[in-house]
C-alpha cells in the first residue's frame, strides 16, 4: 500500500504523510473508484457519522475539491445512493462484509483538503478495500453455473468455488496428471462461514478487460445414471415444460401440452438436440465481452457455420489470439490423448474456458468436473465414438476435433 502510493496515488489524490502514521490509500491506478471512496469514509470503527447521514460528510465533499475531477460536485452528490446501500452495524459500527471486495484492518491518518485551502487529520481505524473485480468478473460464470457457486478468495490469483466431492476428487487427481497445466490450480481445500469452497487459480488473473466464453463439451450434458433414475421414477415437471416452450412452443406433444409438463429424460435430451451437443459434441454456454455485456442465448445454435460466427464476433478480427486459441486447443488435446485420467473417467458436464483481452493475451481451460465420474475397473473411453446408452463414451474428443476444425476454418477466411 506504501508503495503504490509513494509512487503514484499520493500526487495524483493530494493525500499526504502526517508523520509516521500511515495515509489512506485510494487504490487503482486509472481513476477514483466512488464508491470505495464512500466506503472507506462510511464504514469506520469510530463514531464519526453518528447515524445514516442523507449525503457525504462536508469533509467529503471538501476533499473531492482537490481531486482532479470533471466536475466534484456532481461526483460527491453521486455517491448518496452508497451510503444508504451499505449501513453501518448499529451495535459495533463495523464494515459489513462484500464479495466483490477484500478487506484488511489497518490503522491510517485521513488527511482531507477543505474548501478554503486547509488541511484537517482524523485519526481512525478503518477497513481499507483492496479492490477486486470479482463481482464484475464472475458474473457471467454465474450465468453458465449454478447461482452463488464462487466467492472471494481473499488472496490475489485465487477464486473460491462451493464444493463438491466429485470436483474436489477429480481436481486432487489432476494435479497429478499430465492434464496438470490444462485446467485451474487447485490449492486444497477452505472453510468460509461454515461451508466448505475448493481454493483454485483465478483464471482472469493477469487480463485486462478479458473476453470470456463457456463452450460445454461432449455430446450430452447429463450421466447416464441420472436418465436412468428420472426413468424409474418419472416425474412431469412443469418448470421444464416452460423452458421447452419458451425456445420453441410447437416442440412439446399433444399430452404434454394437455399436462403442461414433461419428463427430465424427455427434457434433457431434447435439450441436446436443439443445439450443437448432439451434432458437433461442444455447445456454447455464455459469453461476456469486455464491456460487461453478456449472452447467454445460443440455445439453437447449432449449425458449424452459427458457430462460426459466434466465434468471429467474439475475437473481433484479432489474428492473434485466434491464433492462440488454436494452439492452445492443439496442445489439450494432444495432452488429452496421453492423459491416464481422461482415459479413466467420463467427463460430463465440462466446459473449455476461452479467455483473450485486447493486449492479445489468450488462454483456454478445462473447468468444471462436478459430473465427471470414474470409470469401473480395467474400462477406458475413447471419447470420440458415438455414445449408446450404456457405453458411457461422452463425445469429447469428437466435440474438441470440431471445434479445432472451425477455428482452423476461421483462421483462414
Amino acid at each position: 500500500v506504501a508503495a503504490a502510493l509513494d509512487s503514484y496515488e499520493m500526487q495524483k489524490t493530494k493525500v499526504k504523510r502526517v508523520g509516521d502514521d500511515a495515509i489512506l490509500p485510494l487504490l487503482g491506478s486509472r481513476s477514483i473508484n466512488q464508491m470505495v471512496v464512500a466506503q472507506v469514509f462510511r464504514h469506520t470503527s469510530n463514531p464519526l457519522l453518528p447515524g445514516p447521514p442523507a449525503s457525504p460528510p462536508h469533509f467529503l465533499k471538501g476533499w473531492f475539491s482537490s481531486l482532479t475531477l470533471p466536475n466534484p460536485r456532481q461526483v460527491s452528490s453521486s455517491l448518496s445512493p452508497f451510503w444508504s446501500h451499505y449501513p453501518l452495524n448499529s451495535s459495533s459500527r463495523s464494515l459489513q462484509p462484500l464479495n466483490s471486495f477484500f478487506w484488511i484492518k489497518a490503522k491510517v491518518t485521513l488527511t482531507c483538503r477543505f474548501q478554503k485551502n486547509h488541511w484537517q487529520k482524523i485519526r481512525t481505524m478503518v477497513n481499507l478495500p483492496v479492490i477486486s473485480p470479482f463481482k464484475k468478473r464472475y458474473a457471467w460464470v454465474q450465468l453458465a453455473g449454478h447461482t452463488g457457486s464462487f466467492k472471494a478468495a481473499g488472496t490475489s490469483g485465487l477464486i473460491l468455488k462451493r464444493c463438491s466431492e466429485p470436483e474436489r476428487y477429480c481436481l486432487a487427481r489432476l494435479m497429478a496428471d499430465a492434464l496438470r497445466g490444462c485446467v485451474p490450480a487447485f490449492h486444497g481445500v477452505v472453510e468460509r462461514d461454515g461451508e466448505s469452497y475448493l481454493q483454485l487459480q483465478d483464471l482472469l488473473d493477469g487480463f485486462d478487460g478479458p473476453c470470456v466464453l463457456d463452450c460445454k463439451m461432449g455430446v450430452r450434458t447429463y450421466l447416464e445414471e441420472e436418465l436412468t433414475k428420472a426413468r424409474e421414477r418419472p416425474k412431469l415437471r412443469k418448470d421444464m415444460y416452460k423452458k421447452m416452450l419458451a425456445v420453441d412452443p410447437e416442440a412439446p406433444t399433444e399430452e404434454e401440452h394437455a399436462q403442461r409438463a414433461v419428463t427430465k429424460p424427455r427434457y434433457m435430451q431434447w435439450r441436446e438436440g436443439i443445439s450443437s451437443s448432439t451434432t458437433l459434441g461442444f455447445r456454447i454456454e455464455g459469453i461476456k465481452k469486455a464491456d460487461g455485456s453478456c449472452s447467454t442465448d445460443f440455445k439453437t445454435t447449432r449449425s458449424r457455420e452459427q458457430v462460426l460466427r459466434v466465434f468471429e464476433e467474439f475475437v473481433q478480427g484479432d489474428e492473434e489470439v485466434l491464433r492462440r486459441y488454436l494452439n492452445r486447443l492443439q496442445q489439450i488435446r494432444d495432452t488429452l490423448e496421453v492423459s491416464e485420467f481422461f482415459r479413466r473417467h467420463e467427463v460430463i458436464g465440462s466446459s473449455l474456458l476461452f479467455v483473450h483481452d485486447h493486449c492479445h493475451r489468450a488462454g483456454v481451460w478445462l473447468i468444471d468436473f462436478g459430473k465427471t465420474t470414474p470409470l469401473p475397473d480395467g474400462q477406458i473411453l475413447d471419447h470420440r465414438r458415438p455414445w449408446e446408452e450404456g457405453n458411457r463414451e461422452d463425445g469429447y474428443l469428437l466435440g474438441l476435433d470440431n471445434l479445432i476444425g472451425i477455428l482452423a476454418s476461421l483462421a483462414e477466411r
